[in-house]
């Protein structure tokens, strides 16, 4: 299975390393500071972006011009293969151009952009190099997060206190395995109100700790599919 994570950092130029270091305390076939099986992992394979690449940007479009596009896609009579692993794929690939063309037009940026919505818009493995699975919005400022964006895990990562990189200060899943089953938790799946959850844990910390681990709007909110 295909999870949808949202990691928030500090701002850095080298993000997938600062993911990877967030990540490794996870990562199932990875080893605590005892040489032990990392007891909370959860994941065997991620990328940046991923199945989930775009999800940020579409979510700051109004919905009622999606629902344009999805009416026009329908109109035209457009065809996806049978087969889907993640993003949907046009088939044949020949629609790709007319698709495009007809995103950009509706949804203009600042450079042409492939439609985020199938799966030529990125690298979906990251074959080409750690980013590679990233599209516009991946990687985005704290302050331009959508406020109703959902995921179903959020962290918040700082750095260690040793400055031997980035670990997980808080986090949240929509449910949580007990050791029987698994549960809900009591979170409305956006990022906003996992924030909020986090402010309130570090409320009582001293005040230069918690201004030091208090995200701010230049803070990052990173888009991560990993696999379970």
């Amino acid at each position: 299975m295909h999870y949808h994570c949202e990691i928030v950092i500090p701002p850095t130029d080298d993000v997938a390393s600062a993911v990877a270091s967030v990540m490794a305390a996870f990562d199932e076939n990875g080893k605590d500071e005892d040489g032990e099986r990392n007891s909370h992992a959860f994941w065997d394979f991620y990328v940046i972006g991923g199945r989930w690449a775009g999800t940020k940007a579409m979510a700051k479009f109004d919905k009622a011009k999606i629902e344009e596009f999805e009416a026009w896609m329908t109109a035209e009579k457009l065809t996806v293969s049978g087969l889907r692993a993640g993003k949907q794929r046009l088939s044949p690939d020949s629609q790709r151009a007319k698709v495009d063309d007809k995103w950009n037009e509706m949804f203009p940026s600042e450079k042409f952009v492939p439609c985020p919505m199938f799966a030529h818009s990125n690298d979906q493995y990251a074959k080409a190099g750690p980013l590679a699975g990233a599209i516009d919005g991946d990687v985005m400022r704290l302050g331009d997060l959508p406020p109703g964006l959902e995921c179903g895990h959020v962290i918040v990562a700082g750095p260690r206190y040793d400055g031997t990189g980035l670990h997980a200060k808080f986090m949240l899943k929509d449910d949580a395995w007990n050791g029987v089953n698994f549960m809900k938790v009591d979170w409305d799946g956006t990022v906003t109100s996992a924030l909020a959850k986090y402010a309130e844990k570090i409320r009582d910390y001293q005040d230069e700790f918690r201004e030091k681990a208090t995200p701010t709007a230049d803070w990052l909110v990173v888009t991560v599919d990993y696999h379970y």
